[in-house]
């Protein structure tokens, strides 16, 4: 005997989304909502996107980078002339090494997918922690596909970058809001400069596509929602900010620049 249910076509998962790409900047309730709904993984999409612009906004960088490092005067330190002759080998071979492919993109392009990719993960696992202790039911697959389509701004800012880079041919010296970094200070303050680059109107972007997907479906109240958002995101930038903050102490140690530069991002 056949019912309706035998003959019922069961849908297959589908990983790649890219039909929600454009619904989720116009109708960002509904989509996420539908997100929220499916009991699988969808967050290669986001992902795939959001890479894809930043490895574009590196090779658009990379011959910006290249033309300023040879336009730029390379003066020898003042004891130069003292120096072994391995030593002064060493020192062209590093200056000749910096206009380099692996240092203008392989280093910079690898920088950028990590903080992508390990940021994506680090806030979905700590958010979904968090919530947990708030009392919500969700899943870490649900929390991972909402990180990864709220971050579709970031995507937005690649673009906005790789534009401003054709036009101006400069790359991005400070992104977000670090041209209001303290220049000095205390360990504190050195850590709030590390902090600032990463704060931009995407990232604010970003925070509200989480909550209306939030919301809706974490089981708690928004009072807490908003709560558990706001500490996953904090402790997500301390976390990014960290190897800026290293680099600088160590800059300001040895009274050189600072290590482990920004990118383009």
């Amino acid at each position: 005997m056949t019912t309706d249910l035998d003959v019922l076509p069961i849908e297959r998962p589908r990983r790649l989304r890219l039909e929600w790409l454009g619904p989720l900047f116009w109708k960002p309730r509904t989509t996420l909502a539908r997100i929220q709904e499916l009991g699988y993984a969808t967050w290669i999409t986001p992902l795939l996107v959001v890479t894809l612009l930043a490895v574009a906004a590196i090779l658009v960088a990379g011959p910006i980078r290249q033309a300023a490092s040879a336009a730029a005067p390379q003066t020898p330190p003042q004891d130069f002339q003292y120096w072994a002759p391995e030593q002064q080998k060493a020192y062209m071979q590093s200056m000749a090494a910096a206009s380099g492919t692996t240092v203008v993109y392989v280093l910079p392009a690898m920088g950028e997918l990590l903080k992508i990719w390990i940021g994506w993960f680090l806030l979905g696992a700590i958010l979904h922690l968090v919530l947990t202790l708030a009392g919500s039911r969700g899943n870490m697959t649900s929390a991972l596909n909402l990180v990864a389509w709220a971050g579709l701004p970031a995507a937005l800012r690649y673009i906005v970058q790789i534009g401003g880079m054709l036009v101006a041919h400069q790359v991005i010296a400070h992104p977000g809001l670090s041209g209001f970094a303290p220049q000095a200070g205390s360990a504190v303050m050195r850590y709030l400069g590390a902090v600032l680059p990463f704060i931009d109107l995407y990232l604010v972007w970003g925070i509200a596509l989480l909550l209306v997907g939030l919301i809706p479906s974490a089981g708690i109240p928004a009072g807490k929602a908003w709560v558990g958002v706001l500490i996953s995101v904090a402790l997500l930038l301390l976390l990014k900010a960290l190897p800026g903050f290293i680099g600088a102490s160590l800059g300001s140690l040895g009274g050189g620049g600072g290590f482990f530069p920004m990118g383009v991002g």
